[in-house]
């Protein structure tokens, strides 16, 4: 018998968030890309330290990311 394949993070993923940088860009081509932290539904801009690094998280388009009721890290500002 197979072993199971492992899960990628892909699998706990809604709808527009992403593992990648490039696929949230190609999603929304004239809005800022962000990091968000899905436990604490922060998000942060490129270029800062958070970006792309925390445990859980996935790219998402800012608009996107405040409709799904995130908010920006009050330590950054907007790009």
């Amino acid at each position: 018998m197979p072993a199971p394949a492992p899960q990628t993070s892909n699998a706990t993923l809604e709808a527009g968030q992403f593992a990648d940088e490039a696929s949230a860009k190609a999603r929304c081509p004239t809005d800022t890309v962000v990091w968000v932290n899905l436990p604490s539904k922060i998000y942060h801009f490129a270029g800062t330290k958070s970006y792309g690094s925390t445990k859980r998280g996935a790219y998402m388009c800012e608009k996107e990311a405040i409709a799904a009721e995130d908010r920006a890290s009050k330590t950054e500002k907007h790009p």
